[in-house]
């Protein structure tokens, strides 16, 4: 009688690690169960299920690993050791690397993850809407700190200012997936900081 072997052990962060990147590269809705049983080590459908319960809980999990790692761009928005103008001007660096980096898909997750997504799918519509609102928060509360420490003027259209960043970060996803060189999104954020100097005159 032939020996049954040891089933292969299940490693559940580097599971969620490939299936973090399937939905980075396509999409929520383009990836299928079957894909994921199938990519995550060759699961089960009960294996798949009670390791993370269902395709949108494994989502929801994947979404806060990419927003705690490769996402992380609040950070230098938040440090209040460093001046505003390097916070924003760090953020852009940090998204430009991350996003036109090697190892991973290109672009961001929170951005191109939720583009084109059915109604049906309303609680991922909020999830990838929330974590595009954390970045744009922060962006704000960051423009909000350069007021009150004098580095924008008082006067300054603050809403434009925070739109204008805020746009661009988004931007990068499309621009760093169409294969834009690095170097010239860094050129690109030199001259939004241009921008930033102009509204602090």
């Amino acid at each position: 009688m032939a020996r049954t072997g040891r089933p292969r052990l299940f490693d559940r962060e580097q599971a969620l690690l490939q299936a973090m990147h399937l939905f980075w590269e396509y999409g929520f809705e383009a990836v299928s169960v079957a894909e994921l049983q199938k990519e995550l080590g060759g699961l089960s459908a009960a294996s798949f299920y009670a390791a993370f319960g269902s395709k949108q809980e494994l989502f929801s999990e994947t979404m806060a690993l990419y927003m705690s790692t490769c996402g992380d761009i609040i950070a230098p928005l938040e440090d209040r050791e460093v001046a505003p103008r390097e916070g924003i001007s760090q953020a852009l660096q940090r998204a430009i690397e991350v996003q036109t980096g090697a190892g991973h898909p290109s672009g961001c997750m929170a951005v191109l993850s939720g583009v084109n997504l059915s109604q049906k799918n309303q609680e991922i519509l909020k999830l990838v809407a929330a974590a595009r609102a954390a970045t744009r928060e922060a962006v704000s509360a960051c423009v909000d700190r350069a007021v009150a420490e004098g580095a924008l003027p008082k006067k300054v259209d603050r809403e434009s200012l925070v739109v204008l960043i805020d746009t661009f970060l988004k931007g990068i996803a499309i621009e760093a997936r169409d294969g834009i060189p690095s170097s010239v999104l860094f050129k690109a954020a030199e001259n939004l900081m241009q921008v930033w100097d102009q509204y602090a005159r």
